[in-house]
């Protein structure tokens, strides 16, 4: 899936491909269909043409493109690199997130079973 471009460094591989995917919101298990589905509803919501009034619109449209680039054509743009993305605490790096059930409860629990 991702042509590699004479990087064999595989953690740099796995570290872009984890932006990318946060950058539209998918899940690490998701498949080309959800990338895509993703990719049109992020960049219909951030099109500088239906947000004249935003100034950060087409710097995120951009963001929004190039993740998507990336996760199909396996092609980098530095976007990618320098965007601000939060990263994984310590608890949440511990758990394997690979299949989509463990995503779920790591999303059910980070947002719905908070302590109070």
């Amino acid at each position: 899936m991702h042509n590699l471009n004479g990087q064999g460094d595989g953690a740099l591989l796995q570290e872009r491909d984890r932006r990318a995917r946060a950058v539209l919101g998918v899940a690490p298990a998701a498949d080309m269909e959800e990338i895509r589905r993703a990719f049109r509803k992020q960049s219909l919501a951030c099109h500088p043409d239906t947000n004249p009034n935003d100034q950060d619109a087409a710097r995120r449209f951009r963001l929004v493109c190039c993740a998507y680039k990336f996760l199909v054509e396996g092609d980098m743009c530095p976007e990618i690199e320098q965007a601000s993305l939060p990263s994984l605490s310590e608890a949440d790096a511990e758990r394997c997130l690979d299949n989509d059930w463990a995503y779920w409860c790591w999303w059910r629990e980070k947002f719905f079973e908070k302590d109070s």
